[in-house]
């Protein structure tokens, strides 16, 4: 779907492209006064499992489900509209341009969180602002 946008809104792919700022395993920044703080890994426990297979939960998110069906077969079709062809080789290249760029930014990208938890001053990151953009600087030097 990124990459229908970047094709309806004319976009390169260097404006389209992102690395792996927060996920799960790392440190994150929450408010401003707020400490950093570990992204847990997500799981699923039996209890859980049994309880999203359950009639009541599917049928208090079957308007969902049908939303997302809805979106789902648009989204077909504006590929469909666009090429399926073109949709697919520039999604090759997006795909390629983010390697790229995770290469590229690996080490350089300094956020609001060390690796170790501990507050990185805004100041001295590579951010944007607050925790946002933060690899700006290694993306837009790359020739695409």
């Amino acid at each position: 779907s990124l990459v229908v946008l970047q094709m309806l809104f004319n976009l390169t792919t260097k404006e389209i492209l992102y690395t792996r700022a927060r996920s799960a395993g790392a440190f994150s920044n929450g408010y401003s006064k707020r400490p950093c703080f570990y992204i847990l890994p997500s799981f699923v426990s039996p209890g859980m499992k049994a309880f999203l297979a359950a009639d009541e939960w599917q049928r208090q998110i079957g308007p969902d489900i049908e939303f997302y069906k809805a979106a789902h077969k648009s989204l077909d079709r504006t590929i469909d509209a666009l090429g399926r062809d073109e949709v697919n080789r520039r999604l090759e290249d997006l795909r390629a341009a983010l390697q790229l760029a995770s290469k590229n930014c690996e080490g350089r990208v300094l956020t609001m969180c060390s690796a170790a938890g501990a507050v990185i001053k805004p100041r001295n990151t590579t951010c944007y602002y607050w925790g946002e953009g933060c690899d700006h600087d290694c993306i837009d030097e790359l020739e695409l």
